[in-house]
C-alpha cells in the first residue's frame, strides 16, 4: 500500500468531531451541536472540565436513575441523529460517519473500549470537582449503536434535594490521545438514606490483576490534571473495561450500607507527567496530519481540525 493511500485510510479516524451523550438534562443540549462532541485533548483544566461550560445555564430536565433497573442513553455524533432530531434512523450513532465511533470501519468489537456513567453528590456543576465523581455503571460495548443500556446498582445513596450531577465518559481505540465527557443533571430514584459511597480512587491499567477495587473515579487524561498513569502505548489506552478494572454493568461494589454521610471526597491523584507516545500498532498514528483539514462525510458536516 502506498504511503498516500495509507494516510487517507487513517485520516478519518483522527477528526475532531465525534461523540456525546444527548438528553435534555445534558449541558449544551441546545448548543451549536459541535462543542459537545469535540474531543478533549491538550486542554487546560478550565477548558476540558465539562467542556468549559460548568457555569452555563442549568439544563431544564433531570435524568432519572432508578436503583436496580436499567436506563437507556443515546450517544451520537450529532443531536440530529437522536430522538431529539430528525435525521436519524433510531439505531445508528452516526449514520454518515462510522469513523466517529473510533472502532474501525465497519465497527469491530475488539476496538470498543466501553463507556461509563459517573455520579457526584453535588447539585451544581460549579460545585463538582474531579475527585467527586464515582463511576456507577459501565457498558463494555460502547459506542456501538445509538442507544446504550446502563444498569444502575441495586443500592445507591439518595441525592441532595437539588439532585445530583452525573457525567458520561467514553474512549475510542482508533483515535488520537483524547477523552470524551458529557455532563448532565441526574437524580437517584429509590435511593437509600443509609447508603454511602466512600472516596473513589483513580483506576490503573491492570490486565494481569491488581486492579483498583471499590469506588473508582473516571479516567481523566490527555489534558491537564490527569489522574491516571498512561504508558502511551496505543493498545493500553484508558478504557472502561476489565483492563482498567471496570466490570461490565452496575458497579455494585461502590456502595456501603450503614451509618454515614454519602460520598465523601478524596484528593485527586494528579499525574503531571505528559507520557511519551509509544505506538505498537501496525501503522504509525500521526499526531498531526495537516494544518487545516476537511473530509467529505466526516465530522457530521463540521470543519475538522487535526
Amino acid at each position: 500500500m502506498h504511503a498516500s493511500t495509507l494516510l487517507l485510510a487513517i485520516l478519518p479516524s483522527l477528526a475532531t468531531a465525534h461523540m456525546a451523550m444527548w438528553h435534555p438534562s445534558v449541558l449544551d443540549f441546545n448548543g451549536d451541536g459541535y462543542t459537545a462532541v469535540t474531543p478533549l485533548s491538550g486542554k487546560s483544566f478550565s477548558q476540558w472540565w465539562f467542556h468549559g461550560m460548568a457555569s452555563a445555564s442549568m439544563p431544564s430536565e433531570v435524568f432519572s436513575l432508578p436503583v436496580g433497573k436499567s436506563v437507556t442513553v443515546e450517544a451520537s455524533c450529532n443531536k440530529d441523529f437522536t430522538s431529539w432530531g430528525s435525521q436519524g434512523d433510531g439505531q445508528n450513532a452516526c449514520p454518515d460517519d462510522t469513523p466517529s465511533l473510533h472502532a474501525g470501519t465497519p465497527v469491530e468489537a475488539g476496538q470498543l473500549l466501553g463507556c461509563g456513567l459517573a455520579i457526584a453528590y453535588k447539585s451544581k456543576f460549579t460545585d463538582v470537582k474531579p475527585e467527586d465523581f464515582a463511576v456507577f455503571s459501565v457498558n463494555h460495548q460502547c459506542v456501538k449503536q445509538l442507544k446504550t443500556t446502563f444498569d444502575v446498582p441495586k443500592v445507591m445513596p439518595k441525592c441532595p434535594d437539588g439532585g445530583c450531577i452525573c457525567a458520561w465518559f467514553w474512549q475510542g481505540q482508533s483515535s488520537a490521545d483524547e477523552m470524551y465527557m458529557t455532563g448532565f443533571r441526574c437524580n437517584i430514584s429509590g435511593g437509600s438514606s443509609t447508603a454511602s459511597i466512600s472516596s473513589p480512587k483513580a483506576p490503573k491499567y491492570c490486565p494481569s490483576g491488581g486492579c483498583v477495587s471499590g469506588p473508582k473515579q473516571p479516567m481523566y487524561w490527555a489534558n491537564d490534571n490527569s489522574n491516571i498513569a498512561y504508558s502511551g502505548d496505543y493498545y493500553q489506552k484508558p478504557s472502561y473495561n476489565a483492563k482498567w478494572g471496570f466490570a461490565n454493568g452496575a458497579q455494585n461494589d461502590i456502595v456501603s450500607v450503614g451509618k454515614g454521610s454519602p460520598t465523601a471526597s478524596t484528593t485527586l491523584a494528579t499525574v503531571t507527567r505528559k507520557p511519551s507516545v509509544t505506538n505498537t500498532s501496525k501503522f504509525a498514528i500521526p499526531t498531526k496530519v495537516v494544518d487545516n483539514c476537511t473530509w467529505k462525510d466526516h465530522c457530521a458536516g463540521a470543519t475538522c481540525v487535526c
